[in-house]
């Protein structure tokens, strides 16, 4: 070996190492792992590296505070972002800038997925403050992210406190994992101090109870980084390189269920609640979903899932929880993980159980019909394949945002207990008939007149007459369902079509 090879070689190795002892330290305390461990844990092997040496010749800040390449997860290449906290705490300066702006943009030519492993404190304002709108500066992180959107998969982990401009990051990524100890807000809490003399902690301002349970900016929590790597590589084993592409397929595999108890989870009472994610388990192959969002907006179910083998998106009401009502806080859910799958070329089912979009003076000020009509857009202007399975009640427009008849799904299937109407027949009837009710005196005639009123009521949508109308596509027995959607799928495989010509959308 020649004395140039080895000193690049002894240079190399030197930066690898990362930041200096108390940087280390700082990591060790806090429980987390140095970041070329932490590459380890989620790809097959790093196999380039890029800005190694970026700001080589001062030891305070090997690599500038991140690693950036590209590696192989599951045999898939993958490009990654990860920040160094041994170095001023993974913090942003100029050459750290050019790194990450440098990957994001190899990552869209080559038509390839990120990852981010953000371990950050924010920018180096020493560095970077009278610069942070400059191209190639951080500013322009957030145009590159909006140019990747939805044309390759974007993956982010948060492990630590990330505030102020690097916290955009995290919640600029399709998916995005948090480690139930981190915490990410626009600003500080020392900055929310003074600004508004709030004293407030990390993670009230900005932890898990906050991101993955009230704004809904998280998709993911994780108990440990071994738990948050896996996760990642499931997320991306459902997901194509770009949007050119299609989900992996798997082998085949039985339903968790049999769908033989289809119709035994399903009560008759269409107000009573069960648990949607059973009959989930009854239709998809054993192991596959995967829940996006769990604990936010939990009355509608959305999640990743393998039938047959093949990849689909799911979005189902939830009447466990608030019978499944849609919530300005579902139809946000919703809207996105549609447009998620539409990217990604993921087709969806729609497992409709809803009474509806909900009414009153808190969901008016929270702006259902605003946040309503986004889910409505995103299931109208879906071009993957959607198939609508009506279970139990599809009333108003709920039947809209959940890709009903009228919004063109390649079929509209029905169970025997589906039930289609503008609302149930007890808000009906007290909607039509109310005073005429309330002039009777007679306990006992007024009942009967509302039992035959809601039974007129009921005949009016009896799903054998909406089917004899074509209204849906086709009423199957529920032991039918899985097998129904695997030949549905399958023949809208190679499914095309064109929306109208426009620049863009304006009721987003």
């Amino acid at each position: 070996m020649g004395e140039r090879e080895r000193r690049l070689i002894e240079e190399r190795e030197r930066i690898r190492q990362g930041g200096p002892p108390r940087g280390h330290e700082r990591q060790r305390a806090a429980g987390k792992l140095f970041v070329r461990d932490r590459l380890r844990l989620f790809f097959d092997a790093v196999e380039t590296e890029t800005g190694t040496f970026a700001r080589y010749d001062d030891p305070e800040l090997a690599a500038d505070g991140v690693v950036t390449g590209s590696g192989t997860i599951d045999g898939r290449p993958v490009f990654f972002i990860a920040s160094d906290y041994t170095v001023k705490a993974g913090s942003v300066g100029i050459r750290h800038a050019q790194k990450f702006l440098a990957t994001q943009k190899a990552a869209l030519r080559a038509r390839r997925p990120i990852v981010y492993l953000v371990d950050s404190s924010g920018a180096r304002i020493d560095e970077t403050g009278g610069h942070h709108v400059d191209p190639g500066s951080i500013g322009e992180f957030y145009y590159m992210h909006s140019l990747l959107s939805g044309a390759v998969p974007q993956i982010g982990v948060l492990y630590g406190t990330c505030f102020a401009g690097t916290a955009y990051t995290p919640v600029f990524t399709d998916l995005l994992v948090m480690m139930k100890d981190a915490a990410m807000a626009i600003a500080s809490p020392r900055m929310v101090e003074v600004a508004i003399g709030q004293k407030v902690t990390p993670e009230a301002l900005g932890g898990v109870e906050v991101h993955a349970k009230k704004s809904g900016s998280v998709h993911f929590v994780a108990e440990s980084e071994e738990e948050a790597a896996a996760l990642v590589r499931r997320i991306l084993s459902y997901l194509p390189d770009s949007s050119d592409g299609r989900p992996p397929s798997a082998p085949p595999v039985d339903p968790a269920r049999d769908p033989e108890e289809i119709d035994a989870i399903l009560p008759e009472d269409p107000n009573r609640p069960y648990d949607v994610r059973r009959l989930i388990e009854a239709i998809v192959d054993a192991g596959s979903f995967l829940e996006v969002k769990a604990m936010y907006a939990p009355e509608l179910v959305t999640g990743f899932a393998r039938l047959g083998g093949e990849v689909i998106g799911i979005v189902a009401n939830q009447p466990a929880v608030k019978g499944g009502t849609i919530f300005p806080e579902s139809a946000d859910k919703g809207a996105e993980f549609v447009w998620l799958c539409d990217a990604y070329n993921i087709p969806l089912l729609y497992l409709v159980d809803t009474p509806g979009f909900m009414v009153g003076t808190m969901v008016e000020q929270n702006a259902i019909l605003r946040r309503g009509r986004k889910f409505i857009f995103a299931t109208a202007s879906a071009t993957v394949p959607r198939v609508s399975v009506v279970v139990r009640k599809a009333y108003g427009a709920g039947i809209y945002a959940m890709s009903g008849p009228a919004f063109h799904p390649d079929v509209t299937l029905a169970l025997p207990s589906a039930e289609i109407a503008v609302m149930g027949p007890e808000a009906a009837v007290n909607a039509v008939y109310y005073n005429k009710i309330q002039a009777i005196e007679d306990p006992e005639e007024r009942k009967r007149l509302v039992e035959r009123l809601r039974a007129e009521y009921r005949a009016g949508y009896d799903i054998y007459k909406l089917a004899g109308e074509l209204v849906v596509d086709e009423l199957i027995p529920p032991k039918e369902l899985r097998t129904q959607l695997m030949r549905y799928f399958e023949l809208f495989r190679e499914k095309h079509i064109e929306l109208p010509r426009r620049k863009h959308a304006t009721i987003i």
